[in-house]
């Protein structure tokens, strides 16, 4: 079987036998199993993200990114990351209401986080301005502060672009260096992620029972759901703002979409796109030729949809209250962190470790977004490719010279 499928199978699996035998003896031994495998999840995350941003960010000189084009692709993937993540993060908690558990179960599955920490106290926003510029980078490292620590990366990496090619280099081939070992350590965790699922399943089943299974078979509905109206939403923007029409958009998207439904790979995706976004679309070779790239190696529509919901999900799982704030800090956090997620399996849940623990949410839920990710992904893949699609019509919509003509 193939990964994801193994992943799921043991998600099931850990969760009937669970249920079956209950809180017993074997749970005391199969438990540590999950937090073992959620802390290699967690371990090497934050020094990638480091690696990942600077190396980007440094090596955007050899490659020009400084150009118009580029300056207005990164600008449109900001504005509808962070118009997608807001509403989203507005409307997961409404659409996720329906999800309960009895509390007994609720508080005994959240006794059993042991790496769920204290919701930090709210601050204000001014505090929340402030904390952003870390005083200590190495210390906001070691408490896990993802935000201030993604600020200093992008100035660092900035920094590094003015000094000579030489020493730049130098360190940019060092940093993807780092970031290619680091990629190497979570690839080991992944192949380990069937024991880790099941333990934590298992847990799951144990706590909680099978009121579990209708819990995690509501979010995958409504997440599904929520992601299939995000694609609509970008078929809108591309008729109506990049003035692209609609026939000859979707027989241009169609291929890359199917591709991506049954592969669940972007890149896998692209080849199709391309083809169709310049013989169905006739969009400029000059505008696809950056932003598709560009769009595939750090766009990620999804995450703006499915982190929001994967929270507020844990968080009802777990009988964790999560303010306005929170959600709010989350918002940003998705819209800075999607940008470097590494593109390996699961990478997104990687990378949301850390904010998991900031904001008070078990990481342990993690493990089990990953073991249902499987349908999800389908259509959070085919998300992604819409959305390389529509950057790439509303750029050249305000490019120079470079409109399509209505057909």
């Amino acid at each position: 079987m193939k990964s994801p499928v193994r992943v799921f199978v043991a998600f099931i699996a850990g969760l009937v036998v669970g249920s079956i035998f209950g809180v017993g003896p074997a749970l005391a031994f199969i438990e540590p199993v999950g937090t073992l495998w959620i802390n290699a999840i967690r371990m090497p995350i934050i020094p990638l993200i480091v690696a990942l941003i600077v190396a980007g960010v440094a090596s955007t000189q050899d490659t020009r990114a400084v150009s118009a084009i580029t300056g207005r692709a990164l600008l449109t993937f900001l504005v509808l990351l962070s118009v997608t993540a807001a509403v989203a993060t507005l409307v997961a908690p409404m659409l996720l209401s329906g999800m309960s558990l009895d509390p007994s179960s609720i508080a005994a599955l959240r006794a059993s986080a042991s790496t769920t920490t204290a919701t930090p106290p709210p601050l204000s926003v001014a505090d929340w301005l402030v904390n952003l510029v870390p005083v200590n980078p190495v210390r906001a490292a070691a408490d896990g502060a993802l935000l201030p620590l993604v600020v200093f990366s992008l100035l660092y990496g900035l920094a590094l672009t003015r000094v000579s090619d030489e020493r730049r280099r130098l360190q940019v081939t060092f940093f993807q260096g780092a970031a290619d070992a680091l990629i190497g350590i979570i690839g080991w965790v992944l192949v380990l992620a069937p024991f880790g699922i099941f333990a934590l399943a298992y847990t799951l089943g144990a706590r909680v029972g099978i009121p579990a299974a209708g819990a995690v078979g509501w979010y995958m509905l409504v997440t599904c759901v929520a992601v299939i109206a995000s694609i609509i939403v970008l078929y809108v923007l591309m008729v109506t703002v990049g003035r692209v029409p609609l026939r000859p958009l979707i027989a241009a998207l169609l291929p890359a979409q199917v591709i991506a439904l049954s592969t669940r790979s972007s890149l896998a995706s692209l080849p199709a796109l391309i083809d169709g976004v310049q013989t169905k679309l006739h969009l400029p070779e000059r505008v696809t030729a950056v932003v598709l790239p560009l769009a595939a190696s750090v766009f990620k529509i999804n995450a703006a949809v499915t982190w929001s919901f994967g929270a507020v999900f844990v968080a009802r799982l777990y009988g964790v209250d999560l303010g306005s704030g929170d959600l709010a800090i989350f918002a940003v956090a998705t819209v800075l962190l999607s940008l470097a997620t590494p593109g390996i399996p699961s990478g997104g849940f990687f990378v949301q470790a850390p904010l998991y623990a900031a904001i008070g949410l078990p990481v342990e839920g993690l493990g089990v977004l990953i073991a249902v990710d499987l349908v999800i992904d389908m259509f959070k893949t085919a998300a992604n490719i819409t959305g390389f699609a529509a950057a790439t019509a509303l750029v050249a919509r305000v490019t120079p010279s470079a409109t399509p003509a209505p057909r």
